[in-house]
């Protein structure tokens, strides 16, 4: 059984009030990738900013924050429950999604790699790796596998990240969420990974192509 406060994200925002306790950060840019943070703001402080760096101007980008310093993994809806109508409209017209998420301590600096899309999954890993980074495609848990998870929900499925937060907190340069809506200040660990996932959608946007026109030919 969960051990969110709220079964659902509908029942958080009817306890709770908008742009107070929480926000919702949506951008549409009619884009195929989507790139959400379910558990931005303070509930898992570092992965709004993340998230937001990796859409950058090109990708559509969902980031629902928790405003509340105290207690803010009370604002905490797991991803196989995590319904809202804007993002399922963004992730049905999505061929593919990324989700950031921080695993909370794990005794190191590491990311594990989940969701239901291999090819995706086998070029992020490689990126990853490349630029440096500690990863597990093979997490103990919080394997982002259930189809109803929202990573998983566009046509082709998507990769679920989780930072270990002694990763996620030698990211940055003083505080991971600034509730004024101004971006934190990354340093170059942070920009290791923001570049390293972009570099993975771009090759996964070029085989897809490449799929396609193969497809055609024949």
């Amino acid at each position: 059984m969960s051990q969110d406060k709220y079964q659902s994200l509908a029942a958080l925002k009817a306890a709770l009030q908008d742009k107070i306790d929480f926000r919702v950060r949506l951008l549409d840019r009619r884009s195929k990738i989507t790139v959400i943070s379910p558990h931005g703001g303070f509930i898992e402080a570092g992965t709004s900013a993340i998230a937001r760096e990796v859409a950058g101007r090109s990708y559509n980008l969902y980031d629902f924050q928790g405003l509340r310093k105290t207690l803010p993994a009370e604002l905490h809806v797991t991803s196989t429950r995590f319904r809202d109508q804007p993002l399922s409209a963004l992730l049905k017209n999505s061929q593919f999604a990324l989700s950031l998420h921080c695993m909370g301590d794990s005794g190191t600096d590491i990311i594990w790699l989940g969701g239901l899309n291999k090819q995706f999954k086998a070029l992020v890993l490689e990126d990853l790796q490349s630029a440096g980074f500690v990863v597990n495609p093979d997490s103990p848990m919080y394997r982002g596998e259930s189809p109803v998870n929202i990573v998983n929900l566009p046509q082709l499925q998507g990769v679920q990240l989780e930072l270990s937060e002694e990763l996620l907190s030698g990211m940055f340069h003083g505080p991971r969420f600034l509730e004024n809506g101004r971006a934190p200040q990354g340093n170059v660990r942070f920009d290791a990974l923001v570049n390293s996932l972009r570099k993975s959608i771009a090759a996964y946007r070029k085989l897809l192509r490449k799929n396609r026109s193969s497809r055609v030919r024949e």
